[in-house]
This record gives structure tokens, C-alpha cells and sequence, in this order.
């Protein structure tokens, strides 16, 4: 017994100045303002912090991400306390949910953005009929269209009556959506402005373009949905799976978390189904 008892206390000990360690390294990486660490996570908070800006949601990237670190630092302790390994599993989507969510939220307000454009142009061609000022019909017709089509021409608006060119408040537009759609048609205006073309006549063409490019883009999309939905199963059922085996032996899974070829065979299923899921967006990317 008292060997026995020795050698969890090693095991024990072991262990703390193993996370100890890990905590003092992370914790001196941390501040250091030049560490690869630091930068990653100045990167991380910008890029959450554009996502949010885009949305128009009133937060701030820093916020996000200390409350991330806040979640990742609490999930150990209520694995140790409850003697639950699998709980650990929970790290990677606290890590990646959030700025996965906001860049599907992102593409959802693009795509809505896509949607509205074809009619936004003929609103604006019809108003330059009736006003031969660029920005005077960009007004009008910002009043007459719906969100976020309304919200982005009233971001640029209140550019242009701070003191921006109204050229480059169409292309801080063209860049904060960053769609090629979008940034097609805002290129058409600029250009048909610039040299002295038939705007009016040209935004009805783009209009026209722009819904035949869209049908198309139904057609694929439609044809593409069954495979995405089958990669979307299949990247899931890892998942699930582990949870219901969890559920039903709390113990069943414990060599995994406890024994080095556990450790292994983790590595080897998380690099295996990190390429498919990889492959599987590759395959089904299809650009028209």
C-alpha cells in the first residue's frame, strides 16, 4: 500500500508541474509583446473585431476573445472536479465556435446583401433618371431598400457627409463587404461615372447580369445541397457518437485520455477527419 501510495503521489506530483510549467510558459509568451503568441492573438482579436464591426454588433474582438480564454481556462478544472477527461473536448469548440459563428453570420448578411443588389441597381437608375447627382440617388434609394442593403448605403452617406469623396466611400462599401458580386456592380457605377457613359442604361444591364448570375448560382447550389448536407453528417457523427457512448459506460472511453496509445489514436482520428472534412469543402466548392 505504501508503494502504491507513493507512486500516485509522484503520478500527482508529476502532473502539477507539468500543468505549472505549461501555465508559467504560456503566462511569459503571454507577456511578451514580441512572442509568436501575442501576435496571434492580436491577429485573432482584429479579425473578430472586423466580423463584429461588419454585423454591427457592439462589441469589441477583446471581449470576445477574454471571454473565450476565461471558458477554455475553467473547462480543466470542471474536468479534474468531476473526474471527466472527455470533458476536455470541449476546448476546441470553445476556441473555434465563435469566430466560426460570426463568419457564417458574415456570409449569411453578404449573401442577403447579393439578394437585394439587382434591385438596388434599378432603384438607383431609376432615381438618376430623375437626378443626375450620384450621391442624391444613392440617398433616395437607400430609403427605399430594406436591411442590410439600407444599412451599408447609410454607412457610406454618413461617410460622404463627414468629408469622404463619395468615390471612396464606394469603395470602403466595396471592401467592407468584400463580395465579388457587390464589389462588380459598385466598380460598374465608378466607372460609368468617371467617364461620362449612360449610367442609367448600364445599372439595367448590371441589374440584368447580376439575376442571371444568381439563377445560375440557384441551380448550383441546388444540385450541391444533398452533398453538403451528407459531408455535414458525416463530420458530425464522430461527435455524436462519442457523446452517446459517454452517456451510456461514463468509463468506456477512460484508456483514451489515460494511455499513450490512446493519445495516439486521438491524433491520428483528429488529423484523419480534419482532411476530410478539408476534401469534402474542396470537392463541393464549385465556382460558376
Amino acid at each position: 500500500m505504501n508503494v502504491d501510495g507513493s507512486t500516485y503521489a509522484l503520478g500527482y506530483g508529476g502532473m502539477f508541474l507539468l500543468v505549472l510549467g505549461a501555465t508559467v510558459a504560456v503566462t511569459l509568451l503571454a507577456l511578451d509583446p514580441e512572442s509568436a503568441l501575442r501576435k496571434s492573438y492580436a491577429r485573432y482579436t482584429q479579425a473578430v473585431d472586423r466580423e463584429l464591426r461588419f454585423l454591427l454588433i457592439r462589441r469589441t474582438g477583446l471581449e470576445v476573445a477574454r471571454m473565450q480564454l476565461g471558458a477554455i481556462a475553467l473547462v480543466p478544472v470542471v474536468a479534474f472536479f468531476m473526474e471527466d477527461v472527455i470533458l476536455l473536448g470541449l476546448i476546441p469548440p470553445i476556441a473555434l465556435a465563435p469566430y466560426v459563428v460570426l463568419r457564417q453570420k458574415r456570409a449569411e448578411r453578404v449573401q442577403r446583401i447579393e439578394d437585394q443588389l439587382d434591385g438596388w441597381l434599378m432603384m438607383l437608375s431609376n432615381a438618376l433618371k430623375a437626378s443626375p447627382s450620384l450621391g442624391d440617388a444613392m440617398a433616395n434609394s437607400g430609403k427605399l431598400m430594406r436591411p442590410p442593403m439600407s444599412e451599408e448605403l447609410d454607412l457610406a452617406l454618413k461617410e460622404m457627409k463627414l468629408g469622404t469623396p463619395l468615390d471612396q466611400a464606394v469603395l470602403n462599401m466595396s471592401q467592407r463587404i468584400g463580395s465579388i458580386s457587390v464589389s462588380s456592380a459598385l466598380a460598374t457605377i465608378l466607372v460609368g461615372r468617371q467617364t461620362g457613359g449612360d449610367l442609367p442604361h448600364i445599372l439595367e444591364e448590371s441589374a440584368h447580369t447580376l439575376r442571371e448570375m444568381a439563377r445560375l448560382e440557384g441551380v448550383v447550389r441546388t444540385k450541391t445541397a444533398e452533398g453538403k448536407t451528407q459531408a455535414y453528417v458525416l463530420g458530425a457523427i464522430p461527435f455524436v457518437l462519442i457523446g452517446a457512448i459517454h452517456m451510456v459506460d461514463e468509463h468506456w472511453l477512460e484508456p483514451l485520455g489515460r494511455t499513450t496509445l490512446g493519445f495516439l489514436i486521438i491524433a491520428v482520428a483528429s488529423i484523419l477527419w480534419v482532411a476530410a472534412i478539408f476534401l469534402a469543402r474542396r470537392i463541393l466548392a464549385v465556382d460558376i
